[in-house]
């Protein structure tokens, strides 16, 4: 089994440096931040529904902002993985699009569809040909520089693309995010990194050669989408998610068969409401009940901002612990990449 403290056993199984990007996750968040300081874009109070573009890693701010400001948006939000925009996108949409290369086909495709209709759009890229469209049709865009991402993979740019959609939505008038909470919830990731590496290292130990069901509830419910997608990519591991409470409603008697190599892993919050701290702890019951092994992560931080940086980064660092178990590169993702291929014949 590889040596999870061994530099030089890493390096060979990680080429391309997938352990440098997931460290960089604190410096990623923190000049994205900073840098859309120099943005200044006029507020639109016509807005009446948000719809996300963007596939794969590209969409994780999307998830995030989803349920992490559901209690403050104050219009609908609606995230789009595919060609085609809702038939409801009208003038008073924005279509906020969102991919790291520029080159996303299916993001690409939207945005044809919402300049023809007439939608509002913003967008987020490192470049490529979204930049261009966002630049030529004068639309309010954030396109960043990739200086923390060292192994060059749009996934590993988890930063960029969550807090970049966090500053362009602030700019934009949607949210009210302080910068002050933002410069704390990055100073406890750096000052956690730590921790959470050792605990995911332990953790990665106990699901290899597992299915890895992840459980999450309220503001914490986009990271789970997130992890079961750094999971798939970097580990290579199957895995899925679902949210509490709607999971109580349906999961309770799926849980018989088959399910010998599935552990639930619970992702847990002193800052969850009460009802559902309590339909967490009597999840773990009937899942132990019916067999089946738990496992545990509890967010650290003292904002919910805080506890969601904090478990995109455990995220990263298990996936990548998980890969390296597995003697997998972790920056490879060959499938993907024959699917594509064929996808162009």
């Amino acid at each position: 089994m590889t040596d999870l403290n061994n530099s030089d056993e890493i390096k060979k199984i990680d080429p391309k440096n997938v352990f440098g990007s997931t460290e960089m996750l604190a410096d990623q968040c923190e000049q994205v931040w900073e840098d859309a300081k120099k943005l200044n874009f006029s507020k639109d109070s016509s807005i009446k529904n948000i719809v996300f573009s963007g596939m794969g890693g590209s969409s994780y701010g999307a998830h995030v902002i989803k349920s992490l400001f559901s209690d403050t948006l104050k219009v609908p939000v609606y995230v789009v993985n595919d060609y085609h925009l809702p038939a409801f996108t009208d003038s008073s949409t924005l279509v906020f699009l969102t991919s790291y290369s520029g080159t996303t086909e299916e993001t690409l495709s939207c945005a044809k569809e919402a300049l023809e209709k007439g939608c509002k759009i913003a967008g987020l890229t490192s470049g490529g040909d979204l930049g261009e469209i966002l630049k030529k049709n004068n639309c309010p865009h954030f396109i960043f520089e990739s200086k923390h991402n060292p192994s060059g993979q749009p996934r590993l740019g988890t930063g960029y693309i969550v807090l970049g959609t966090f500053a362009m939505f602030n700019k934009l008038g949607l949210l009210e995010i302080s910068d002050s909470e933002i410069i704390k919830a990055i100073s406890q990731l750096r000052n956690d990194t730590k921790n959470i590496k050792s605990e995911a290292q332990k953790l990665a130990v106990l699901l290899k050669d597992k299915i890895p069901f992840i459980i999450s509830a309220e503001f914490l419910e986009g990271n789970s989408h997130i992890l079961r997608n750094q999971l798939n990519e970097t580990a290579k591991s199957f895995s899925d998610f679902e949210a509490l409470p709607e999971l109580n409603h349906h999961l309770m008697e799926g849980l018989k068969y088959p399910t010998k190599d599935i552990t639930m892993l619970f992702i847990n919050s002193p800052l969850y409401s009460s009802k559902l701290q309590k339909r967490a702890e009597l999840t773990k019951d009937v899942v132990q009940k019916n067999g089946l092994t738990v496992q545990e992560y509890t967010a650290k931080g003292i904002s919910k901002i805080a506890q969601v940086l904090n478990v995109l980064s455990f995220g990263g660092f298990l996936s990548l612990y998980l890969a390296l178990l597995y003697n997998e590169d972790p920056s490879l993702i060959p499938w993907v990449d024959y699917f594509k291929e064929q996808l162009k014949k």
